[in-house]
């Protein structure tokens, strides 16, 4: 079981729409448990779902110092072992398309030549994940403080290092390219130095969603699922309608 505790503090210089992506999926994957939060300096706020099932918090901060805590208690269900079949395209169900195609930060019909050569013998479906996932952990490195907010896929290819949003970009572009439907997942995992949501993939396989991390030293732990979607821009931990925050702290603490 984690424990989760995740506080967002912010100075605003005007009243802000602000949506906030941080609170735990509810589906069949995991148990949520004592789940609380709390919005402080808001004029109004309200708890949603977007079309992903993405649970947001809608909220009008006001001006000045304001907060948002969330706390939970969550238990990952058993993933089992991955199947590995690929699903052809003309089987694949309506709303796993979108997953196929180039996004904000996954160029995969850039990407189309260097993966088949990285999966050259492998069969379609896991094998090939598998050998994506396993040349990023070999290839690249991992290096805190090392990436920006608007590197893409081609850019971490280039660069050579990133940190797990790189990763699971890259990923996803390879992946993709080869019409493997692949998604975006930002969550909790336990484990992590320096604590921090940690994003990873998930590749539709066998007629499933099945989790996979390419992030390089990252030991496979329990983790908890907040949001998914085509890449990072779908599910920012926080998106403000306004003038930048005056200054913005996060602090999450995740126990076992």
């Amino acid at each position: 079981m984690l424990r989760v505790i995740t506080e967002n503090k912010l100075e605003l210089s005007c009243t802000t729409p602000i949506v906030f992506r941080l609170l735990p999926r509810l589906e069949p994957q995991q148990q949520i448990q004592d789940l609380h939060y709390e919005v402080v300096g808001a004029e109004r706020h309200e708890q949603v779902q977007d079309g992903a099932g993405n649970r947001l918090i809608r909220a009008l901060m006001q001006k000045g110092l304001s907060s948002v805590t969330i706390r939970f208690e969550g238990i990952e269900c058993d993933r089992g072992s991955p199947l590995g079949s690929f699903v052809p395209i003309e089987a694949l169900p309506t709303e796993v398309l979108p997953y196929l195609a180039p996004s904000r930060y996954c160029e995969s019909d850039e990407f189309n030549s260097q993966t088949r050569s990285i999966v050259e013998g492998k069969a379609s479906g896991l094998e090939q994940v598998e050998a994506i996932c396993g040349m990023i952990a070999e290839q690249y490195d991992y290096c805190p403080g090392s990436s920006h907010q608007l590197l893409s896929a081609a850019s971490v290819n280039q660069r050579r290092e990133g940190v797990c949003r790189d990763f699971a970009h890259l990923s996803i572009a390879m992946c993709r390219s080869l019409s493997l439907p692949t998604r975006y997942v930002v969550g909790y995992l336990a484990g992590l130095i320096p604590q921090d949501q940690h994003a990873w993939i998930e590749v539709f396989l066998g007629g499933q969603w099945q989790a996979f991390d390419p992030t390089p030293g990252v030991e496979d732990a329990e983790r908890i699922r907040v949001a998914i979607g085509r890449d990072a821009a779908d599910v920012a931990m926080m998106d403000q309608f306004g003038p930048l925050p005056l200054s913005s702290r996060m602090q999450i603490s995740v126990e076992v």
